[in-house]
């Protein structure tokens, strides 16, 4: 299957996951305060985790890849809270990677302070759940209008909040 991915980052692939609402905002370019307390702290975890391991590399302006871990691709949460979210970017990274790049390699979510590790291969399974997430985000995306807010447990934390319920 060939899909066009210039249009999805990361940051769009894991909000997607996690409220379609979310990542239709940071598709539409509007973004939260980066002062929020939950962005500040991710960014406080990220800068102070695996600070000898070279970081964020960017691939094609899209992907933000956190670090090379012993020729892994890895993705550096601040908790596993939305560690399915985590996985399934981790996995859409090694997807464009090996579709657009011609590079196959396997990948590992890392959630420093619980000090847990969780490895990611790019299987032909995960690769066609990926492509129809992809196909079910693309309209959602480029809609005219957000999807309309749905209440769960993760607006409290979230740094659209006010946008959403306001």
């Amino acid at each position: 299957m060939s899909i066009n991915l210039s249009f999805l980052n990361g940051t769009i692939f894991y909000a997607y996951q996690v409220c379609p609402r979310e990542a239709w905002f940071y598709y539409h370019r509007l973004n939260p305060s980066q002062e929020h307390e939950f962005l500040a702290l991710g960014r406080l975890v990220h800068e102070g985790s695996y600070s000898r391991a070279r970081k964020e590399i960017m691939v094609d302006n899209l992907l933000k890849i956190d670090l090379f871990r012993d020729e892994l691709v890895a993705e550096v949460k601040k908790s596993s809270r939305h560690k399915e979210a985590a996985r399934l970017q981790l996995a859409y990274y090694l997807y464009y990677l090996k579709n657009e790049k011609g590079l196959e390699l396997p990948g590992i979510l890392l959630f420093p302070k619980e000090r847990k590790t969780e490895r990611v291969e790019l299987t032909p399974e995960l690769e066609q759940k990926l492509e129809k997430l992809i196909s079910e985000m693309l309209p959602v995306l480029e809609s005219e209008f957000p999807p309309p807010p749905v209440k769960s447990r993760y607006c409290r934390t979230c740094s659209f909040q006010e946008v959403c319920w306001s």
